[in-house]
């Protein structure tokens, strides 16, 4: 992380750390802005994170690989975005209260589903960090969250007659796919029916119910008490695609109230009945104004940020000595910062940004140990390392602020 002039504890690392050649190196000031300084030790720590999160990943080759030969780059401009806007903080005064660390951590927490501390120091150490560490970024980011708050929030400026024209031109990317909506019970191989033929048998027995007119639930109480079925599962509305595919073949043409032929899927044999549907349809403005919004509040605040971003750095004193590799950090300047590509800085996302993106819920059949109690389909995020946290990095990855809808 960047220091202040004249940073005691980083020279004292530096010298504790290697012999006083090489901390007279790692010390060599790469980048100033007014009081702040980066290292060449903190631009190589952040190149080397930005390196193991991008080998983690699982993307294209090609992809990957062009990233790697920038890492350079991005690393020293996440540094340059950082030290214009802490030094800005620090020029308007900008405190933040261990509370408010507190609500950070607590949300990382619960957004990665860490029960216990010793689940998320655990965390922590897979992924190269204390518990300290975080907390020293996480305070650092929300300064740098509370400038853009105070002084470009402002600038996003949204008319309806905006919103309108946008939904006008992309009248087609809104439309809805034909959707039905579903519920199940599973007869369940690991149930207390040994042989598949008792299985079918009781699956052909369930959908005669369900066919002549009982309610599901009620086909199904007697051998869902018994462990042979699983409860009724609430698959709510699903669209092409989002079932297993013999699933899917076997309802999406039934009509309303019909009870599926029993399917072999996923825990044993599927039962799916066709609650209601929904043809393929546009919706109103109405319907689609909220997101519409949002996404344009999104890419509003990112061309004011990089506006304000050039502005700041006009009013301030910079002398940039960037290693070999990253002598071309200005051409990322205009690009979104290092937490943009994909799962890198989620877990410092996840810190203030608990909100799930609308449309990223799936569902899916239901795997044989989830039948007895299914949880309801859920926003995914993206997974990383098994037991590990992402790392935050020095740039702020909030998205744009909630800003309230024109005219309110």
């Amino acid at each position: 992380m960047p220091r202040k002039l004249a940073s005691l504890s980083l020279l004292l690392l530096a010298l504790t750390a290697a012999p006083a050649l090489r901390a007279e190196v790692l010390n060599r000031i790469v980048l100033r802005v007014n009081d702040q300084i980066a290292t060449l030790y903190d631009y190589q720590q952040h190149r080397e994170e930005l390196t193991r999160d991008l080998l983690r990943r699982e993307q294209d080759p090609d992809e990957r690989r062009r990233l790697l030969a920038q890492t350079g780059e991005i690393a020293y401009a996440d540094l340059f975005r950082e030290l214009l806007l802490e030094s800005r903080a620090d020029q308007l005064g900008v405190e933040v209260t261990d509370a408010q660390v507190d609500a950070a951590v607590a949300n990382i927490k619960q957004n990665y589903n860490l029960k216990s501390d010793q689940e998320f120091q655990a965390a922590l150490a897979q992924s190269g960090m204390t518990v300290q560490q975080l907390r020293v970024q996480l305070k650092n980011q929300l300064r740098v969250q509370e400038v853009r708050s105070r002084e470009v929030a402002s600038r996003v400026k949204v008319d309806e007659e905006d919103l309108r024209r946008y939904y006008r031109k992309n009248l087609e990317s809104f439309r809805q796919p034909e959707q039905v909506q579903l519920r199940e019970v599973v007869v369940l191989e690991e149930g207390g029916l040994p042989s598949a033929e008792e299985r079918q048998r009781a699956a052909a027995e369930i959908r005669t119910r369900a066919q002549g007119g009982a309610d599901l639930a009620a086909a199904v109480a007697d051998l869902s008490k018994k462990g042979v079925t699983s409860n009724v599962i609430d698959l709510g509305w699903v669209s092409p695609g989002d079932l297993d595919k013999n699933l899917e073949s076997a309802v999406w043409k039934l009509p309303k109230g019909s009870v599926s032929e029993p399917v072999q899927a996923r825990g044993g044999l599927h039962l799916v009945q066709v609650v209601d549907r929904r043809e393929s349809r546009i919706p109103t403005f109405a319907e689609v104004q909220a997101a519409i919004q949002a996404k344009e509040q999104e890419r509003v605040f990112r061309q004011e940020v990089t506006k304000y971003m050039a502005e700041l750095e006009k009013k301030s004193l910079v002398v940039a000595n960037p290693p070999a590799e990253a002598a071309n950090f200005r051409r990322q300047l205009n690009t979104a910062p290092a937490e943009a590509i994909e799962g890198m800085g989620a877990a410092a996302a996840a810190a203030t940004d608990t909100a799930a993106p609308a449309g990223a819920n799936s569902v899916l059949a239901p795997a044989p140990g989830e039948a007895q109690a299914p949880a309801a389909p859920s926003p995914r995020r993206e997974s990383t390392a098994p037991g590990t946290l992402p790392t935050p990095k020095p740039t702020d990855p909030t998205p744009a602020p909630v800003i309230p809808p024109p005219g309110s």
